[in-house]
């Protein structure tokens, strides 16, 4: 008898439960459905901690990095993306994987890792760039050679960056580690020469810096809308 009793009240327990679970998976989807679009995007400022990467006297690459990664995550988060950084202080990121390979390997690893967490709808690595020619300037913007999204990606935010520079560049095919092993799609970005002594100069200033992060903000947009219309299309052959 007590058996039955203890039955009946499980039953009268686990009834509503049920009951809230499915409502609340079936609520769940719908609110998946009216929510926005998840639009995450990483930023990698490139070196960091001993590696300082390229510098200019007392002005290294590594802080130029992270100084334009935050100036381009405050832009690109007022435009209501998703923004993960690889880095947000002056470290690297090997400890994302911490045995095997020298710390230069790892930290790249952890970059890649890290991307593959997260999986962005596109990745920008920010860097700086160098010439013994010291009068080459501009900013640069490079993509995995092969790779045609990336390539859609790179040649969107070089037109942005050349509206507002005195130089026009040309986008470049290359061979990057973090490039070569991201499946979203990817493009470094070369903001200046810190070679060169205009560009010195504008790399640390802020309000040209945040036009550049415009810039690539821009670029993004430009490039999501391209990729719309074949979306739309592959919908329309399922």
């Amino acid at each position: 008898m007590i058996g039955l009793y203890i039955v009946v009240i499980r039953r009268r327990v686990l009834v509503p439960i049920l009951l809230c679970l499915t409502w609340l998976a079936v609520f769940g989807l719908v609110l998946a459905g009216l929510l926005p679009e998840r639009r995450v995007i990483v930023i990698d400022p490139g070196h960091g901690g001993i590696d300082g990467g390229t510098s200019s006297g007392n002005l290294l690459e590594k802080d130029v990095n992270l100084r334009m990664g935050h100036i381009l995550r405050q832009v690109l988060e007022a435009h209501e993306y998703q923004v993960v950084m690889t880095r947000t202080d002056d470290s690297d990121v090997s400890h994302f994987v911490p045995e095997g390979a020298s710390r230069y390997r790892r930290d790249l690893k952890g970059r890649v890792r890290l991307v593959g967490r997260v999986r962005p709808i596109s990745l920008i690595s920010i860097h700086v760039n160098w010439h013994k020619d010291s009068w080459r300037r501009g900013a640069i913007v490079y993509y995995q050679n092969g790779e045609a999204e990336s390539r859609l990606l790179a040649e969107a935010i070089q037109r942005e960056l050349n509206a507002i520079q005195p130089v026009e560049r040309q986008i470049r095919a290359a061979d990057f580690y973090v490039l070569r092993n991201t499946d979203a799609p990817a493009v470094l970005v070369e903001i200046g020469f810190i070679s060169n002594p205009e560009d010195r100069k504008l790399m640390q200033d802020e309000a040209y810096l945040t036009k550049q992060a415009e810039a690539i903000r821009a670029g993004i947009e430009a490039f999501l809308r391209q990729l719309e219309p074949s979306a739309e299309s592959s919908k329309g052959r399922r």
